[in-house]
């Protein structure tokens, strides 16, 4: 990476982490750009130089989320009912807990969701043809989101693994009221 994209990016990282700090304390829609550049140390024409707006730089983050997610992740299909995969799942917000908590409290939290749920169609491979069979995807991911947020604001005090069991017994269950 050249000098001047390496500065870039540590502009974008500097903002990104003084957005999360911020998150914590308020709602997203309450931050300004003075304050995000005053907390990163950055100049103001840098914000501007790398954003359009504060909005540019949640999506900036959500992005290096889902680019973290894909790098890490196993080569193999993953799917809702495979538990490496969802172990995996677990293990990576585990890890992203500050990130998915900031923005969660910023009240941003439909971009992860949204994210979580492109990764599950992703990994689904082609959608079925069947539009009623396409609402699978879109209710493990809301399902798998909702009950990461309760145990992430909960402290983590089950570890990833007893999650991803948990995760995978109700879904077994969902499945055994549905046939």
């Amino acid at each position: 990476m050249d000098k001047r994209k390496k500065a870039n990016q540590q502009v974008k990282d500097r903002l990104f982490a003084a957005l999360l700090t911020s998150a914590g304390e308020r709602d997203f829609s309450q931050l300004k750009v003075t304050e995000l550049v005053e907390r990163s140390g950055v100049a103001r024409a840098s914000f501007y130089r790398n954003f359009d707006s504060m909005e540019g730089i949640v999506d900036y983050g959500i992005q290096r989320m889902a680019s973290l997610y894909h790098e890490g992740k196993p080569s193999a299909r993953e799917d809702f009912h495979d538990r490496q995969a969802m172990l995996y799942r677990f293990r990576f917000f585990y890890d992203h807990a500050d990130v998915v908590l900031a923005f969660h409290r910023a009240h941003v939290s439909p971009a992860l969701l949204d994210v979580i749920t492109d990764c599950e169609i992703d990994a689904s491979g082609d959608m079925p043809a069947s539009p009623i069979e396409r609402y699978e995807s879109y209710y493990f991911a809301g399902a798998f989101y909702n009950m990461l947020v309760c145990w992430l604001e909960g402290g983590m005090r089950e570890a990833p693994e007893a999650m991803a069991d948990e995760f995978l017994r109700i879904a077994g269950e969902h499945e055994v009221l549905c046939d």
